[in-house]
């Protein structure tokens, strides 16, 4: 079993991430752009790259699992600000 303690800090990082797609995607419709969760996945794809948590010296993001993370996110932040 995991440790949630453990947990927090990937998810006190996810919610940054979440917050700075929900930022972005804002400051590009405040900018009269079209913006849509791909647009602001690519940024956070950029943003996750060097990020390399780790629980038990195992890292738990691979490039794939960072793209699936930065697509999650994008859609999450998008819906977020928009509503």
């Amino acid at each position: 079993m995991v440790n949630m303690a453990k947990l927090l800090p990937l998810v006190t990082k996810l919610g940054e991430y979440l917050k700075m797609g929900a930022d972005h995607y804002s400051d590009l419709r405040s900018a009269g752009k079209e913006a849509g969760p791909e647009v602001v996945a690519v940024f956070l794809r950029m943003k996750i790259e060097s990020w390399d948590p780790k629980l038990n010296n195992k890292s738990l993001l691979d490039d794939e699992t960072k793209d699936a993370a930065a697509r999650f996110l994008a859609g999450v932040a998008c819906n977020f600000a928009g509503a």
